[in-house]
């Protein structure tokens, strides 16, 4: 796949905007929503494009560490536009078929406060950054900042969502987190920040047929659990493990509490997964992002094949 991001650095907001730039100069048939703006001021934007009825949404940078699947969306999307464009195929499939086939909804970045504070441009001086610091002062064991994966509260957004949130809180009270931390902490309540407020508003009113969450790492695709499978899940779990060479694995019972994924599974029974990419220790190195564009790819074409 050509790369169409040049200079492959850590993923920021400001960075995003200099994408949404270029996107509206080149592809002005993507549509682009604001749907939240954070606590901090920044933007949280949700992209549409495609003509068919069947709807996919595909999230990426729930937590600040884990945003190189962000930039692979982005280099995916450039990617697609310009076949779609010149009339050529994605992944072995005509993109022009791909777009008459799905409606797409891409939200790149969950978490733009909590990115730019993991890519190390927060000026240390800036309130944010202060505000930062001092949460992760109770935390010595976890690097500041690249060990950051909640928001700039200090919530984990991947742990804010009304499906057994209660057990998730628990859980992580437990292994000693129950105040703002660098990870790990559900919040207060539920949906209690604008990033997963925004985003399952968005959810509600779109209603997808197909939903991916985009993660960090470990090559490795987790549908639901297998009790509660909704019809066609297992089919397309094993269609984007073919594709992108990632195994199938069950969720381990721990982390499937107050997830995007499992309030989606819990809202709307249709199939979603967690999909992990790359390999390592968080934050992953830019080195990975052409074979994680190779493979979200291969997944997100057969996805809207589906």
């Amino acid at each position: 796949m050509q790369n169409l991001i040049s200079d492959p650095v850590s993923m920021t907001s400001c960075r995003q905007e200099a994408y949404l730039l270029r996107l509206r100069r080149q592809f002005p048939f993507v549509y682009v929503k604001t749907l939240t703006r954070t606590a901090f001021g920044r933007s949280v934007y949700a992209l549409q494009f495609g003509s068919g009825s069947r709807k996919l949404l595909i999230t990426a940078g729930h937590h600040a560490n884990e945003t190189i699947t962000s930039d692979a969306v982005w280099q995916w999307l450039f990617t697609f536009c310009n076949a779609l464009l010149d009339g050529e195929a994605v992944c072995g499939a005509e993109a022009r078929e791909l777009y008459h086939n799905a409606m797409v909804y891409l939200v790149p970045l969950v978490n733009p406060d909590g990115a730019d504070l993991a890519a190390g441009v927060c000026a240390p001086g800036s309130p944010e950054y202060r505000a930062a610091a001092d949460i992760a002062a109770q935390y010595p064991d976890i690097p500041f900042p690249s060990g950051w994966k909640a928001n700039l509260r200090g919530v984990d957004l991947n742990l804010n969502y009304p499906a057994r949130w209660e057990a998730a809180r628990r859980i992580k009270k437990a292994q000693g987190v129950s105040t703002p931390a660098p990870r790990d902490f559900a919040g207060f309540s539920p949906l209690d920040q604008p990033e997963t407020a925004a985003l399952a508003a968005f959810t509600r009113c779109i209603h997808p047929e197909l939903m991916l969450a985009l993660h960090t790492q470990g090559s490795v695709i987790y549908p639901g659990p297998d009790e509660t499978a909704p019809p066609g899940a297992h089919a397309l779990a094993q269609a984007f493990s073919d594709a992108s060479g990632y195994p199938v694995e069950p969720v381990p019972p721990e982390s499937a509490n107050a997830g995007f994924k499992d309030w989606f599974l819990q809202v709307f029974k249709r199939p979603a997964f967690t999909i992990e990419a790359g390999l390592g220790e968080n934050p992953l190195p830019t080195s990975q992002l052409p074979e994680i564009t190779r493979a979200l790819s291969a997944i997100f074409t057969a996805a809207m094949q589906w």
